[in-house]
This record gives C-alpha cells, structure tokens and sequence, in this order.
C-alpha cells in the first residue's frame, strides 16, 4: 500500500513538473528591447558657482531595474574647454557616509568658476565612447521692477475656517535674443533672515528677440504665512532665471512626470543638447533676486 500511494505521488509530481515546463515553454516571453550603451550628461552651469555636480553615467537597459550603482561611471575622462583654455574634470569625492545616500558619479573642474557671458565645451570620454556638448552662459537678466501679491483667502474647517495665503509675484524685463527665462519666488522673516518658502516657479518662455515683457510666477500656498504679512514681518525677492536658449528645445520636449525642477527624469524623443556617443542635457544659466514688498490684492 505505501508502494502505491508514493507511486501515486510521483506521478502527480511528475504532471505538476510537466505542467511547469509547458507554462515556461508555451507563456508570454520576456520581450526584448534594443539597447546601446550610452554615456549620460546632465549638467548646469551656473554663473559665479564652481563648476561641479556634472553628472557623468551610463545607460542600462530598459527592462532592468535601476540604480546608482548601475549607472555608476567613475573613471571617464572629461574635459571644460573656455576661452581656448582646457581643465580636465575630476570625479566628487561622496560626500555622506550614511548607507541610504548613493554616491552618484558628479564630477568637477576644481577651481574653476562659471562666469557670465562665456561659452562652454565639454568632452567626455569612457571605454570606447565620446560625448560633447556646448552651452552659453547668459548676463544677468535686465529687470525693470518686480512685485509681489498676496491674496487672503479662508478655508473651510469643519464648524470654523482657517486662514490661507496664496502668492503670486511678476518681474517686468526686457529680454536678449535666443534666451529663456524663468520667474519664482522666496520668502524670508523679516527678523531672522530665515528662509521661509522657494517656491512658484512658472513656466520657462522662450524669447527669439529683444522684448519688453512681464512674466509672472506660478500661484501657490503658504498656511504659516498669513500673520507675517498682517504683521509686516516677510521679506520677499523675486527670482529671475536666464538660461541658454538652446535648453528650451529639451525643455519642451521632456517627460515632465509631475516634477517642475530643471530636470526631468526621462521619456521618449527629448531634445536633448548632448551628442556624439551621449545623452542628456548642459546647460548655462544666471540668476538674479530684486527684493519686492509683499501686497495684499
């Protein structure tokens, strides 16, 4: 009797194992996407700061699950060429020792500042590849005036209503040629000097030629604001940001994904400003803040 029911199990182990093999054999197959390696540039050159944080990495494919260590490039040769003058990058040192921290592979020209008015080049090199890109730094932005408004507004709370505010700022200016620009905000206590909120950045608005124009911020909110602005105690300064007219194509065409920072994190035909053996985007950019009087509308 025992013979015949580990017989009987057998035999069931036996069509569950042919069953594994058909479902493996006959199931969806992993699709296969084509994939080249490529070196990846994303980096922002901003007047008066040193020139660091050039992000250096590669592709992976597709389908695989990422990381910083993948994409890690530690040893590629790259090169900022302005003025005729050439500084070899060097890789950052990490700069935090805690484990949840990647150390992501952000190069730098030690010593090096960007400075207005000047044209870029950048090289890099790594195994068998070559990327470049090119990118000009703008003068400051000319700035007629700015303002800044506030609206008080309540919102329903249960039985009572609390009070919020809702900013908005506009800069007045008078644009160059094949630049783009961009207006936020940030608001600081009066006593301290503490930053309080960076925050409304709008959209980035191309302009071809010279123009006179005023671009506003996006509107948003601040909860904790309300009594400082009853109470004089907010200092304001409107942000304006001129970058190279030529990140205005990537700008259009990236994957936003939600995010309103500078960089995107990807998506289908990007404009990107890298080329050669290379993605990504290098870009030079200047920014200004004119101190503004909060007002109530």
């Amino acid at each position: 009797m025992a013979t015949k029911h580990t017989w009987q199990r057998s035999k069931a182990l036996g069509y569950c194992v042919l069953c594994c093999f058909f479902l493996s054999v006959c199931g969806p197959a992993q699709p296969e996407l084509p994939y080249e390696e490529k070196i990846v540039i994303r980096g922002l050159l901003d007047a008066g700061q040193l020139i660091s944080d050039i992000q250096i990495s590669r592709t992976i494919p597709a389908l695989e699950e990422f990381s910083y260590e993948k994409i890690f490039i530690g040893d590629a040769k790259a090169t900022i060429t302005v003025d005729g003058q050439i500084y070899p990058m060097e890789l950052q040192p990490r700069n935090s020792t805690s484990p949840s921290v990647p150390y992501r592979s952000l190069y730098r020209a030690p010593n090096v500042r960007v400075v207005n008015g000047k044209t870029y080049k950048l090289e890099v090199r790594w195994k068998n590849l070559i990327a470049q890109a090119q990118t000009f730094v703008p003068l400051p932005p000319q700035v007629d005036s700015v303002n800044a408004l506030a609206s008080i507004v309540r919102i329903p709370n249960g039985a009572t209503a609390v009070l919020d505010t809702v900013f908005e700022s506009t800069a007045f200016l008078r644009s160059r040629p094949n630049e783009v620009y961009r207006i936020g905000t940030t608001l600081h206590d009066a006593a301290s000097g503490r930053l309080l909120s960076a925050r409304g950045f709008g959209e980035a608005s191309f302009f071809p030629s010279a123009i006179s124009v005023a671009l506003p911020s996006n509107t948003w909110r601040l909860t904790t604001a309300t009594l400082q602005i009853l109470t004089n105690q907010m200092k304001t300064r409107v942000t304006i940001e001129a970058y190279d007219g030529a990140y205005y194509q990537y700008y259009q065409t990236r994957s936003r994904s939600g995010q309103i920072g500078l960089f995107s994190p990807g998506g289908p035909n990007i404009d990107w400003n890298v080329t050669g053996d290379g993605i990504g985007e290098f870009v030079g950019m200047t920014s200004i803040q004119r101190p503004a009087t909060v007002r109530l509308k």
